[in-house]
């Protein structure tokens, strides 16, 4: 099991808010890096922006994909299958790297909540990642 606290944040139309988050490990080619990321139940998969993707040691050149964003921005990326630790729990995923910098890191459903029961607690403000395999 894995808690994480949720992220204390200003929203211009409700003052401080409290969001989901979680700290996700991103391993490929023995590069880790650690990421905090949104933890949203309505994105269909993990979204990370271009610098991110770099950072990892990605390269465009795999096909170009579009998918958009809940208010109907297209946002083109590529498809990446790596290696994610939530916890102690290390697993294949596949995330979307955009090819833009200006997305926000989203722990999307794909290929993620099927492996966690994911409990948002919102009176502890904090979410929680139980293995489900």
């Amino acid at each position: 099991m894995a808690e994480f606290p949720y992220r204390r944040e200003k929203s211009n139309l409700f003052g401080m808010m409290y969001r989901p988050i979680a700290s996700i490990h991103f391993i490929v080619n023995g590069n880790e890096i650690i990421q905090f990321m949104y933890v949203d139940s309505g994105a269909d998969i993990t979204l990370i922006p271009k610098s991110v993707g770099e950072l990892l040691g990605f390269e465009a050149g795999d096909e170009i994909k579009e998918i958009y964003s809940v208010s109907g921005h297209k946002i083109s990326v590529i498809i990446k299958n790596i290696d994610l630790r939530i916890g102690r729990h290390q697993f294949n995923a596949r995330v979307a790297w955009s090819l833009q910098e200006d997305v926000p890191l989203l722990l999307g459903r794909l290929d993620i909540f099927d492996r966690f029961l994911i409990i948002f607690d919102e009176s502890n403000k904090k979410t929680i990642f139980k293995w489900k395999k």
